[in-house]
């Protein structure tokens, strides 16, 4: 058992202020807080002086698909801790694992691996969960998945996938327009899981009808997705088609998440979202391909090529799609995706927020993400622009920049 640790002489961040303090962290949970003020004399407790760094709820990566050449989809036991370790690294102490379409073999190997590494108390302690990201896709709008694994969801499968993987799986995307869809999102919903939407061509009725079974968020909003369309209704008019994006903007039920790159979403995009939902509806992910971390080159990902270029654009090797090339998912860590947005003039509240409080809630986490009494003690150690100096699990420092901070 550690000793509590006091991180005092900080500045303790919240979703919409800063304030000087201190935090205690004892038993692997956040045992007090003073704001404004300076504890009183404690008696075994570790004490670290932040020097007026910012304490901040540790980073929550719902959308992360590995790192360091290593896909959680590869069932690599080894890779499976290099990955969630890397992220943990930059500042990550909450992830879903995702485990992207493939051979229901491959698939149910993944979940499987990932499922009795938990079991054995063999991976990060970062790791929280699955997120299966296929393959019930449109084929249209498939991105970096291979084509020719996409299919319908069929209980018999999916089921089998949520017994692998112990009840691990958090967030499943798929199409809604799919045959079966709805009986699929209400098998996940009924067992505490979040059926997600993305890579689809659905109309806004098919999004409705599957939100009232549960399908309440959108993986990277913007991609894979489509914009409100001009249609000839039946009756021979011109109307509008809200499509994906259009039903997202339009309902306040409805999350979503952005790939804040600077690639797979434009700033200005990025504003209109925001504009239209608030930030408390969207949340940061990385979208981590196994290429992050690693140097300009060649990797795989979900049994396809993928190419790391310069400057961190990733290209897919799943074959152009309208003669344009997709993208092949991010190798940008989420802290620098936050960099992003103080570097767009948005602040570092927001993004934080957004990388924070908001996918903690989205997965209904609710021990997570936010600095509070009782809470969960993941935590991150930064400055105003989101330099990471420490990274704390269950009260523990797992990572540091400074061997003071080191246990």
């Amino acid at each position: 058992m550690m000793p509590p640790l006091l991180l005092n002489n900080c500045r303790l961040a919240f979703p919409d202020f800063i304030a000087p303090g201190a935090i205690l962290l004892e038993e692997g949970k956040i045992g007090r807080i003073w704001l404004d003020e300076t504890p009183a004399l404690l008696t075994k407790v570790r004490e670290l002086d932040c020097a007026g760094l910012l304490v901040a709820p540790g980073l929550v990566d719902i959308h992360n698909h590995g790192g360091l050449t290593f896909d959680f989809g590869g069932a690599n036991a080894a890779g499976n801790n290099a990955a969630l370790d890397f992220h943990a690294s930059h500042g990550v102490t909450t992830m879903l694992a995702t485990v992207m379409t493939e051979t229901h073999e491959r698939m149910a190997g993944a979940l499987r691996l990932l499922a009795e590494q938990r079991r054995a108390g063999e991976l990060c302690p970062n790791f929280l969960g699955i997120h299966v990201e296929g393959p019930y896709f449109h084929p249209d709008k498939r991105g970096a998945h291979k084509l020719e694994c996409l299919r319908d969801p069929v209980r018999s499968e999916y089921e089998l996938f949520w017994k692998l993987s112990d009840g691990l799986i958090r967030i499943f995307t798929h199409a809604p327009e799919r045959t079966g869809s709805v009986e699929f999102c209400q098998f996940f919903h009924e067992r505490g899981c979040v059926p997600t939407i993305g890579h689809t061509r659905a109309t806004m009725a098919e999004i409705r009808r599957v939100a009232a079974y549960g399908a309440r968020h959108f993986v990277h909003a913007n991609n894979a997705i489509d914009w409100p369309q001009r249609r000839t209704r039946s009756e021979g008019w011109l109307g509008t088609e809200m499509m994906g994006m259009g039903t997202l903007l339009a309902h306040s039920s409805l999350t979503g998440e952005i790939i804040s790159d600077g690639y797979h979403v434009p700033v200005e995009m990025i504003r209109v979202i925001l504009a239209a939902k608030g930030s408390d509806a969207v949340a940061i992910v990385s979208d981590a391909c196994p290429a992050a971390g690693c140097e300009p080159g060649e990797y795989l990902q979900g049994g396809l090529k993928i190419i790391l270029k310069e400057g961190g654009l990733v290209l897919s090797g799943a074959g152009s799609m309208d003669g344009t090339t997709p993208l092949g998912g991010s190798a940008t860590t989420q802290i620098q995706m936050i960099r992003n947005y103080i570097k767009w003039g948005f602040g570092l509240l927001t993004p934080l927020k957004m990388a924070t409080t908001v996918p903690a809630r989205i997965i209904g986490e609710r021990n997570k993400g936010s600095l509070c009494v009782g809470s969960d003690a993941y935590l991150i150690v930064i400055d105003d622009g989101a330099e990471l100096y420490a990274t704390i699990i269950g009260g523990v420092v797992v990572h540091a920049r400074d061997p003071q901070w080191r246990e």
